[in-house]
């Protein structure tokens, strides 16, 4: 079973050459996305508009890459689908590039075709269109991704197309018993969940933190997060700012995703403090320090109007930045 990186990993900011670095110290390959830009530029991202990650309100495919190539995510350049495959060339490690639109299947292929890689896999929702691409190429891999349940009729239909499938992972249940060695799995950030994949033979799945999961499967650790919500604001974190003693654990968090209101803020076994009075609105691109105060195992609930309740441990959280 192949572990993948999910966009990297959640240490660091998404689709970036560093964090594609730093999930490589572990994990098998990478999963990443793929936009092109007006000038026809294919660079490594999994949004269209570059606002979410950047707070800046910029269209990627309406944009030269002159015009996007000094933006930074949280410090981090806009990485090319090249600057990529010269890392995964030099690894020898497994590729999973999504096609997020249609027209650039092609693109895509050319630049693949200058790179000498020793095992990849092409993936998108738009199943015609990979299709053709095989059909055109019959030596390339490709996945169909989807998120729903399938009829038996219908999983059957892509597996004749498809050479893997790529399910959400809450989506696999017992009409999948005859095809593990054909799916690749995402987004799986449960050991527990990982080991049951492991043992029905799944080709690969897709983890925020190969590291914790490749771990956890060696030394028959468990690590879940009841929430997936928490692997993003883990990934919001800038280690940099990380401040620990024995009383207390202080961190920022920047706020890459979109604006946010934090509604309420609980815990247990402990106090919470934050820069701003509680409730609050979290802009895009704010940094936010939250300061710990730990008297026992702190639980922490966050409650957010958009997407509800994040709860989680101080220990995750250490847990997953170690």
């Amino acid at each position: 079973m192949l572990i993948l990186g999910h966009r990297g990993c959640a240490y660091f900011p998404e689709n970036t050459l560093k964090n594609f670095m730093e999930a490589l110290k572990s994990a098998d390959g990478i999963e990443l996305d793929v936009q092109k830009t007006k000038d026809g530029v294919l660079v490594v991202s999994h949004d269209e508009n570059l606002l979410r990650l950047t707070g800046i309100d910029k269209d990627i495919r309406k944009s030269n890459f002159d015009e996007i190539k000094d933006i930074k995510i949280q410090g981090e350049k806009i990485a090319t689908l090249e600057e990529v495959l010269e890392i995964i060339e030099s690894t020898g490690k497994f590729l999973d590039i999504e096609v997020k639109n249609p027209e650039d299947f092609k693109d895509v292929h050319q630049v693949l075709k200058r790179f000498k890689l020793k095992e990849y896999i092409i993936s998108s929702f738009w199943h015609e269109n990979l299709y053709q691409l095989k059909k055109e190429n019959p030596h390339i891999k490709i996945a169909f991704l989807y998120v729903h349940q399938p009829t038996k009729s219908e999983l059957e239909s892509y597996l004749k197309k498809s050479d893997f499938l790529k399910p959400n992972f809450l989506y696999i249940n017992e009409i999948y018993e005859e095809y593990y060695q054909r799916l690749i799995a995402w987004t799986v950030n449960d050991v527990e969940k990982a080991r049951f994949f492991k043992n029905k033979g799944i080709f690969a799945l897709i983890s925020d933190f190969p590291d914790k999961i490749l771990e956890g499967l060696k030394e028959e650790k468990s690590m879940f997060f009841s929430n997936p919500y928490l692997s993003y604001f883990i990934q919001m974190i800038d280690r940099n700012s990380i401040k620990r003693d024995e009383k207390t654990f202080s961190f920022e968090a920047i706020n890459y995703v979109m604006p946010l209101h934090i509604e309420e803020i609980n815990i247990e076994g402990g106090k919470i403090e934050t820069n701003k009075n509680i409730p609050f609105l979290w802009n895009q691109g704010e940094r936010i320090r939250f300061t710990i105060t730990i008297e026992d195992d702190p639980k922490i609930k966050i409650r957010v109007r958009e997407i509800g309740e994040v709860s989680f441990s101080l220990k995750d959280i250490q847990k997953a930045l170690v």
